[in-house]
């Protein structure tokens, strides 16, 4: 049987990696405000772990599902990683058949 994940496209990884930056950085807001030894200050460390866990897979996923030609700008490194965000831009269909991410550009 084949791995649904294969089925991930670009745009998916690119919303999939934004979404877990954005809930690891709200659970991190929890836990700095939490006391250190309750209970909610345990499962959001477990979250945060948790979520680097997947972040991580999904990003070996990524690694291997993508192509290094189809990358040019080397956007595959910052769509799990990193605190870089990432936005839509305007695209042109020659773009797009030499680089699967070329809807997308890092912001500054």
């Amino acid at each position: 049987m084949m791995d649904p994940l294969y089925r991930f496209l670009p745009w998916d990884h690119v919303s999939l990696g934004q979404r877990l930056r954005q809930a690891r950085e709200a659970t991190m807001g929890l836990l700095l405000v939490s006391p250190p030894d309750t209970e909610v200050s345990r499962i959001a460390r477990e979250t945060v772990a948790a979520m680097d866990r997947l972040r991580s897979e999904m990003d070996c996923h990524l690694q291997v599902t993508r192509p290094l030609r189809r990358d040019p700008r080397r956007m595959t490194r910052h769509i799990y990683g990193g605190l870089t965000h990432i936005s839509g831009c305007l695209t042109n269909e020659d773009e797009r058949e030499k680089d699967d991410f070329a809807g997308w550009e890092l912001e500054e």
